[in-house]
């Protein structure tokens, strides 16, 4: 590490966002919107109901959500590299599971496996990455990173939805294992790197000694500070984040899932159409990590969330009121629902953890932002089984949709209560 912040005069946490982009575009697009496209292969090989595959999701998701906590406590104890890198072997062998699924049971272990396998590689260790290496710059920095899941939430699920095709459903796990194996584990292995104090330096690039040009800041040579987890739970703050993301997960989980089924299903449209409009979807969240990540290193966090949850809201009730309350079917109309969307869904994934860090400080933030994780565990199990339920029981998801939407304008609520310099001045220093 010496040697190379003699050769370049770039702060080498700007590396680590660039290998958490290609790793998040990788493990965040497959993990979080890939698995939809799959559905209708699922269906056709092996005449499973959509209640029996979306039940996998709901294993994924408890698995998922509910390793949060082991997973903070892990990059607390070993260092968000090692699990990291670990997880991502894992994964490659998942991958090839899926490829060889024959039954439903071999379809829920290898769920079970990639709940893990996901929550290892994407949002708690890279957001743990990034709060470790940023401070003043945390907010752009998240958004650039989490930029990869956009663009794999973009690119993938049509790439793999052409792909299965062409080749198959079973080569494009087989595809996706080669990719983890030969790119991203020897990546993540050179370039990932736990924090920034191990090698002389403090978040932003500032020296441990002084700053960039030898003379001493105050604000960047700061020590880490937080509260402790067991003062966090018994923080307000913590259980109306904790109700703010279940509520956003149940929403946001039901439409995202089950998008394409009920392009396809619902209103008609080929699964194409459907797994194109779902990667454009995600191409938007692209705009809203990018502009929402610089918009949070300088406004107040609590009207920035309440603006997204608007957009968030704004989903459910395009789908419902244009082709189930009006009967449209003419799929640009998809369009009105991609924009404000997807932007919602990126911006959520910077600001969240922005806001966590600062309702309790970095000291504690993997364990702190794993226990909050066990929501989206909860929040996945509610909205996508319960949805594909209701859609096998009415045919329709009318009521999935007037659902989600009433769900995010309750979290809008619960937001506007929280204080992210509520409990500043207990703060523990490292």
């Amino acid at each position: 590490m010496g040697e190379w912040r003699a050769k370049t005069k770039l702060y080498y946490g700007w590396w680590i966002v660039g290998a958490l982009f290609i790793l998040l575009f990788n493990t965040g697009g497959m993990g979080f919107y890939v698995f939809p496209v799959f559905i209708e292969s699922f269906q056709k090989e092996f005449g499973w109901t959509l209640t029996q595959i979306s039940l996998s999701a709901g294993i994924w998701a408890i698995v998922f959500g509910f390793s949060g906590p082991v997973i903070g406590f892990m990059i607390a104890r070993f260092g968000a590299r090692k699990i990291i890198l670990t997880a991502a072997v894992v994964a490659g062998l998942a991958n090839l599971l899926f490829a060889s699924v024959t039954s439903l049971w071999m379809l829920y272990v290898a769920a079970m496996i990639s709940g893990f396998v996901v929550a290892g590689t994407t949002l708690i260790p890279a957001q743990t990455l990034i709060t470790n290496w940023f401070n003043k710059y945390r907010g752009r920095a998240m958004g650039l990173a989490m930029t990869g899941i956009g663009f794999g939430g973009f690119c993938l699920p049509p790439f793999n939805e052409y792909f299965i095709r062409t080749f198959g459903w079973r080569e494009a796990w087989l595809f996706a294992s080669f990719v983890l194996f030969v790119l991203l584990v020897p990546l993540i292995y050179f370039f990932i790197r736990s924090s920034p104090e191990k090698f002389g330096m403090l978040p932003d690039g500032a020296s441990v000694t002084g700053s960039k040009n030898g003379s001493t800041d105050p604000e960047k040579s700061r020590p880490k500070t937080g509260l402790s987890p067991k003062r966090a739970l018994r923080t307000i703050d913590f259980w109306l984040l904790a109700g703010v993301f279940l509520l956003i997960l149940t929403a946001s989980s039901a439409l995202s899932f089950h998008f394409v089924p009920f392009a396809t299903l619902e209103v008609g449209f080929t699964n194409q159409q459907g797994s194109f409009f779902l990667g454009l979807t995600i191409g938007f969240s692209i705009i809203g990590r990018l502009v929402y990540g610089w918009l949070a290193d300088r406004y107040n966090l609590v009207p920035l969330m309440v603006t997204i949850l608007l957009f968030m809201a704004c989903g459910p009730a395009v789908l419902w009121i244009i082709f189930i309350y009006s009967g449209f079917s003419d799929v640009n109309y998809l369009w009105l629902f991609a924009v404000p969307y997807g932007i919602s869904i990126g911006s959520n994934a910077i600001l969240f953890p922005v806001l966590i860090s600062r309702c309790f400080g970095e000291l504690h933030f993997s364990k702190i932002l794993g226990l909050l994780m066990s929501g989206f565990a909860i929040g996945i199990i509610i909205g996508i089984p319960m949805s594909g339920k209701i859609f096998d029981v009415t045919g329709s998801y009318e009521i999935v949709l007037k659902m989600s939407f009433f769900i995010l304008l309750l979290a809008i609520i619960l937001i506007l209560f929280v204080r992210p310099d509520r409990y500043q001045g207990e703060f523990e220093t490292l």
